[in-house]
């Protein structure tokens, strides 16, 4: 209980920073927060790829990316007009709009990227899990309250009968697991793979309604949307040519990740650390493909019901959950040629 305190607090502190918040500073000038302060290969869509490709140059905008510990910070950094744009779980978006954070989601990434891993293979499920510690790689990120449905939906209760540690990413949360200080991590698809790669053998227990939700998306302040729409267009249609071109050269993609974020790149470059590396970017990538008649970024009704079904938090009813997101964007975003797009990646030097 205290630790969802601790994270709903961080939602409130938000909602009181929001008054008097410069949204935008200037029309071409953005900031870009991705949510974790790793990122890996699996986030190139979001930063090497747009920047190396200059995308968003191209639309006219000078975007920065940097990355913050966790969604919560994000969403406090949208509401104080710090960032621009930020990656954030739907279910978070919906419970600060809960709070009075004027904030939405204006593009879907990809499905669902949280994933919950056991290494005991008597753990068959959520419910298995009573009386046991779940790991979190922050008990700011959006794993928080999607591991607290998932805890709910197996007829336990996610106050009283499990509890939340943070226990971060790569060697620290690799130690929990191994002195079983942790029963469960959740976490998110790219930080599973990087300890896959390390030799642990994961069973994924994720209930099988996390496929039916919307996954990552991309949130702005309302006064962007309102007083600055072709921002917000310029902006996802950058990043839509690069989800694009990642998906079609996966490897250009890793190298120009690692020459823009060296900090990324093995210390030595082998067919096994490649490979390694192309694990990570498919854990994300197979999750951002586009659905065939789907658009780039489009949201889909039936996916955010599924969030009010199953959500053990307070979230409002249908008409606040509707609010929360909007394709407004989604037919000016997708006005580019796919194939031109993907004929530039495969022709790519990288």
């Amino acid at each position: 209980m205290f630790e969802r305190l601790k994270y709903l607090a961080a939602i409130s502190v938000a909602a009181g920073a929001v008054l008097g918040a410069t949204v935008v500073q200037a029309a071409d000038k953005v900031v870009y927060a991705l949510t974790t302060t790793n990122i890996s290969v699996g986030n190139a869509a979001q930063s090497s790829v747009p920047l190396g490709m200059e995308y968003w140059k191209k639309e006219g905008l000078d975007v920065s990316v940097i990355g913050l510990a966790g969604t919560m910070l994000g969403v406090q950094q949208i509401a104080t007009g710090a960032v621009q744009f930020a990656t954030a779980g739907p279910e978070t978006v919906m419970i600060a709009r809960q709070k009075g954070l004027p904030i939405v989601a204006v593009y879907v990434m990809s499905t669902p990227i949280y994933e919950t891993v056991v290494t005991d293979d008597k753990i068959k499920s959520f419910k298995d899990l009573k009386g046991m510690t779940i790991g979190l790689p922050e008990m700011a990120s959006g794993s928080l309250p999607y591991a607290r449905s998932a805890v709910k939906d197996a007829g336990l209760d996610p106050d009283k009968d499990v509890k939340f540690i943070s226990v971060g990413l790569g060697s620290s949360a690799a130690n929990a697991i191994r002195q079983k200080e942790i029963a469960a991590w959740s976490v998110w698809d790219t930080g599973v793979s990087a300890l896959e790669n390390s030799g642990f053998k994961f069973t994924k227990i994720d209930p099988p309604w996390l496929s039916k939700m919307p996954g990552n998306v991309i949130i702005t302040h309302e006064d962007l949307v309102k007083n600055h729409p072709e921002v917000v267009v310029k902006f996802l249609r950058g990043l839509a040519k690069a989800t694009a071109f990642s998906l079609a050269n996966p490897e250009a993609t890793i190298r120009n990740h690692w020459a823009m974020y060296p900090a990324t790149k093995p210390q030595e470059v082998t067919p096994k650390t490649f490979a390694d590396s192309v694990n990570i970017y498919k854990s994300r990538a197979s999750r951002m493909v586009k659905s065939p008649g789907r658009k780039w970024g489009e949201s889909v009704d039936a996916e955010w019901d599924n969030i009010l079904r199953y959500s053990v938090e307070p979230l409002g009813g249908t008409e606040a959950m509707r609010a929360s997101y909007t394709n407004r964007f989604i037919d000016e975003v997708n006005k580019f040629d796919d194939a031109a797009v993907d004929a530039e990646a495969k022709a790519s030097k990288w």
